[in-house]
């Protein structure tokens, strides 16, 4: 595998990250580009995450956002050189990190645990609306600071 540089993204970047992540039907609805770290290869963007600032019944915390990687580099650690980019940026931060996600086992490996639905629904209004909550497939998650 060829070296892979993280970095911030800029304006410049937003066509890249919306093509990358449409290959997952996923948008940027409420995003901008400078919310973004993304992965190269070869200059080519091949991973994004987005790490936004939220904010719900008077509790601020952050979430990571729109992670994906490309289909063709899915598997190489794109993914988990993002995440520990975004930890490394929060580190002194006093806000808590939430994600939420299909994947689970690739966020525990990396320090975060599942938080019941319950907490879930403080967290997000989008949950409290969603015909599917009782079924849904995304874990929410809580990453914690001790590892």
């Amino acid at each position: 595998m060829k070296e892979i540089l993280i970095r911030k993204a800029s304006k410049q970047d937003l066509l890249a990250i919306q093509r990358l992540l449409s290959t997952y039907f996923l948008d940027m609805e409420g995003l901008e580009a400078e919310n973004f770290v993304l992965a190269e290869v070869d200059g080519q963007i091949r991973g994004c995450a987005a790490l936004v600032n939220s904010r719900s019944h008077g509790k601020e915390f952050l979430e990571i956002h729109s992670i994906a990687a490309h289909p063709n580099f899915r598997g190489k650690g794109i993914g988990t050189r993002l995440v520990r980019y975004i930890l490394a940026i929060i580190e002194e931060s006093a806000c808590d990190l939430y994600v939420r996600t299909t994947v689970p086992q690739f966020f525990e490996k990396l320090g975060f645990e599942k938080i019941e639905n319950s907490e879930k629904l403080l967290l997000w209004e989008d949950c409290k609306e969603c015909e599917h909550f009782e079924k849904c497939m995304q874990y929410a998650m809580k990453y914690s600071h001790s590892r």
